[in-house]
């Protein structure tokens, strides 16, 4: 499996964020040409912390929360939950308007 990043977001908010913005981007590209996981005004995608550490083997779970707290620190990311069941913890992201 191949992976990409800007180098331009790699330098402003490093390596890790910048992956996984390439990936979280992917996912709800694909989603808004399948007319897909769209709530309260934008796409969303929805991937568990286990299933980020499947996808990107070289980054631990640690890191994988640790840019996604960054990307949400710096108004990059929202995390929303549109899970069917209640009890499911799944997070959903969709990129902010900033």
């Amino acid at each position: 499996m191949e992976h990409h990043f800007n180098t331009d977001l790699a330098k402003e908010y490093g390596v890790n964020c910048a992956i996984l913005i390439d990936n979280i981007s992917y996912w709800i590209h694909k989603n808004q040409c399948d007319n897909r996981h769209y709530y309260d005004g934008r796409y969303w995608t929805y991937i568990s912390r286990q299933g980020m550490v499947r996808m990107f083997p070289y980054l631990s779970e640690k890191q994988i929360g640790y840019a996604l707290q960054k990307l949400i620190d710096n108004d990059i990311l929202m995390i929303g939950n549109y899970n069917k069941n209640t009890f499911d913890r799944t997070k959903w992201y969709a990129f902010t308007d900033n």
